[in-house]
């Protein structure tokens, strides 16, 4: 599986976007804070917009990334849900 971030933009429904991601990816979804999600999930950037109603505004505005690599200085838990749902560790 690829990990995605989605970080949320200021929009008219963005108050929705929280439930439709949860909903969408229900446990393959990790709340980092903030208006950032990391997800779990095949296809594109593209399609996970589609499916959590970014691409057509309906659940808000948002950024999609598709993750290569990480590092930086965080809470474990993000961490060990990183290496958890990503096929291969990233990290060498």
């Amino acid at each position: 599986m690829a990990i995605f971030a989605i970080i949320s933009q200021p929009s008219p429904n963005g108050e929705k976007l929280a439930g439709a991601i949860k909903a969408a990816f229900d446990d393959a979804v990790y709340d980092v804070g903030n208006g950032v999600w990391l997800v779990s999930g095949r296809g594109p950037a593209r399609e996970i917009s589609d499916r959590i109603g970014i691409t057509n505004g309906e659940n808000g505005s948002g950024i999609i990334l598709e993750l290569a690599s990480y590092f930086g200085r965080a809470n474990p838990a993000i961490w060990t849900w990183i290496q958890a749902n990503w096929e291969t560790s990233a990290v060498d």
